[in-house]
């Protein structure tokens, strides 16, 4: 084991550092943006690669014996947990039939072929990726949907409930893409990452919701009571943007008033069972079924923001302890 002494130098205004010698980086196959795991250990630094061995596994093997849908279900699993190189071994055309339908929704993805095993190489650089501006894209997709939605009981347009669907693939692509970030990236702030999950696994959610409902009002064509079902859900899309942005902003009072508005605002939305609001019951028990659905998870994401704001004002025991010696 070869031993250096660094001098603690300062880089830019607030931060400080030390120098790494470049055949470290070169023997550990790092380099500029990649991510290393720092922690304290008694009082011993230890860094390490969070791709490399001793870190996540940056490289698997797995033999495909299934179907194309327990294919396309392994390729998007193998994504989100971080891995960079899948090998799979197995019948070659199901395997790259499986990888053509999800393809689209695994960003830096390609597929590179040899004679025995088909590889799924990532490219994409969790390190670069900025989780804050992923979720606000994905609130910015599911602020459109909800848009489209009530252009079309304005307009009766079916091809808006078909844009609703090339939507919902967007924010499939954006969702898997954030799974796999936090993955890789928690052990930074494992709390964070549980809240962060929270959010964008509710996102992708309220986007399904109105996927299907998308696809229900396609199905069944309504005359009566349009305004109504457009009020409501004008209201549901106001309550899970709210409570987006206040975990975005961390504003724990939006947060709070989302919470105490739930049971107001499910009891708002069963009032369209007494309106005789549509020709089908089907189609109003689907309406009412999603946006209670919702609400219900936008209340969960003001939840995360509670908890995050709670963190951010708690100070340990010890910590507390220290300050009152101090004052002392």
């Amino acid at each position: 084991m070869s031993t250096i002494y660094r001098r603690i130098i300062r880089i830019g205004e607030k931060s400080i550092g030390i120098t790494l010698p470049r055949q470290w980086l070169s023997a550990l196959d790092v380099g500029v943006g990649d991510v290393m795991e720092v922690s304290l250990v008694g009082k011993v630094i230890v860094l390490k690669p969070v791709t490399q061995e001793g870190g996540e596994a940056n490289e698997v093997s797995i033999t495909m014996e299934g179907s194309m849908d327990e294919a396309m279900r392994m390729i998007i699993a193998s994504y989100i947990e971080g891995y960079d190189n899948v090998e799979l071994l197995g019948q070659k055309d199901t395997i790259r039939r499986a990888y053509s339908k999800v393809e689209s929704k695994l960003p830096g993805s390609l597929m590179l072929e040899s004679d025995g095993s088909v590889l799924i190489k990532v490219a994409t650089s969790e390190a670069n990726v900025d989780l804050n501006e992923v979720i606000n894209s994905m609130a910015n997709i599911l602020n459109s949907m909800f848009t489209k939605f009530l252009e079309y009981l304005e307009t009766n347009r079916e091809s808006l409930l078909k844009e609703i669907l090339d939507l919902d693939e967007q924010m499939d692509k954006l969702y898997f893409l954030a799974l796999r970030t936090i993955k890789k990236l928690s052990f930074r702030d494992p709390k964070r990452a549980i809240d962060d999950t929270i959010v964008v696994k509710n996102l992708e959610h309220a986007a399904d919701a109105l996927d299907r409902l998308s696809n229900a009002y396609m199905r069944i064509q309504i005359t009566k009571c349009r305004p109504e079902i457009s009020n409501k859900l004008r209201a549901v899309w106001n309550y899970i943007m709210r409570s987006v942005y206040s975990y975005l902003d961390n504003n724990v009072s939006n947060a709070l008033k989302i919470l105490v508005d739930r049971e107001h605002m499910l009891n708002s939305i069963l009032e369209l069972a007494t309106m005789g609001c549509a020709e089908s019951s089907d189609l109003l028990a689907a309406t009412i079924h999603e946006s209670q659905l919702i609400v219900a998870l936008a209340a969960d994401i003001a939840e995360a923001a509670f908890s995050r704001h709670v963190r951010n004002v708690a100070k340990p025991t010890k910590t507390l302890e220290a300050e009152e010696k101090g004052e002392e």
